[in-house]
């Protein structure tokens, strides 16, 4: 494979807002106890955005850091996409503000939405992007302000989301943590399980969408957790055989921190030892489109990964999508 054909992970950067709510809080709010939650989620705490940090204020602390880890400037890069759920605006695009706030002027700029997979959905685009010849970095962004859409006295998602950011940098040329291999995946007959119900465009926000605080998140628990199991064991089996890996050629595994029991799940299905697996949902809850890469980058800045072995990510999230990433 010609060196110019090869992406890598070049860099990656996270950032996590300073407040933190713990379980006391959210359970009386949700009219559940702290060891409910903590059974039902794996969740001792999450991470509130201030007032004024919003997703492209996250997404630049987090851009900033990937940056700096692969050694370049934002004018060596050529395209910039961020994956969220919780846009600042309807539009413009975050990622175009993210620009703005980097002096990235060289790079395109879009949003992906794709629920809490919308990070690999725009990994894969990034990728493709690069190996088409459209730049020679990318900056792959995962950020979600979910603590404005969460209604906390919700029990079924109150106790589960927070705030925060993820990014990578990816590169063209020969070198570590190379891209081996990417998929995706979607059934939108599983479209109802995770939704925002008003607030869009059938039906725009008003005084009733308010009353009902519909334009908060309502999700179907049930439905999601054998889905996001099968799904994300299905994902991560298609990745590694067109790598042409198997789990037991992987060294450090990196999924979706949805909730404690699917990440488990997750272990079962697959038969994977625990210990290979990073999982920090008890510390930072479920950030949407940006666990992967906060976890991606918390792992590494650990020293996981150093053994060179390949790395696997793996999402899913409402739509329902899915997908699978393959480094190394």
């Amino acid at each position: 494979m010609a060196a110019d054909s090869v992406v890598r992970l070049a860099g990656t950067g996270a950032y996590l807002p300073a407040r933190v709510l713990g379980n006391a809080e959210l359970a009386a709010l949700a009219g559940v106890t702290e060891e409910w939650i903590v059974r039902r989620t794996g969740i001792l705490q999450r991470r509130l955005a201030a007032d004024d940090e919003g997703a492209a204020v996250l997404s630049w602390h987090a851009a900033r850091a990937a940056l700096a880890d692969a050694g370049m400037d934002a004018a060596s890069i050529g395209v910039i996409i961020v994956a969220t759920t919780t846009p600042d605006h309807l539009t413009p695009p975050t990622a175009c503000e993210l620009q703005a706030n980097l002096g990235a002027w060289g790079a395109a700029c879009f949003d992906v939405e794709a629920g809490f997979a919308g990070w690999i959905y725009a990994l894969v685009l990034a990728d493709s992007l690069l190996r088409a010849g459209r730049g020679d970095a990318a900056l792959v962004v995962g950020v979600e302000k979910l603590s404005t859409v969460t209604d906390r006295a919700d029990p079924s998602t109150g106790p589960l989301f927070g705030d925060g950011a993820g990014a990578v940098v990816l590169a063209r040329g020969a070198g570590p943590r190379a891209v081996r291999s990417l998929s995706w995946w979607a059934d939108g007959r599983l479209a109802d399980a995770l939704k925002r119900p008003g607030g869009g465009s059938v039906r725009p926000f008003d005084a009733r969408v308010l009353e009902e605080r519909s334009h908060l998140l309502r999700m179907e628990g049930t439905k999601l957790f054998k889905a996001a199991v099968r799904t994300m064991a299905q994902q991560a089996a298609a990745a590694l055989d067109a790598a042409g890996l198997t789990l037991d050629d992987v060294g450090l595994i990196v999924p979706h921190q949805a909730n404690l029991r699917i990440i488990e799940g997750l272990i079962r299905e697959l038969s994977l030892d625990p210990g290979r697996v990073y999982v920090n949902i008890d510390r930072f809850g479920n950030t949407g489109a940006a666990t992967v890469p906060i976890a991606l980058d918390e792992a590494l800045r650990a020293g996981h990964g150093k053994d060179g072995r390949p790395i696997l990510l793996v999402s899913f999230g409402a739509g329902a999508t899915a997908g699978a990433a393959v480094l190394g």
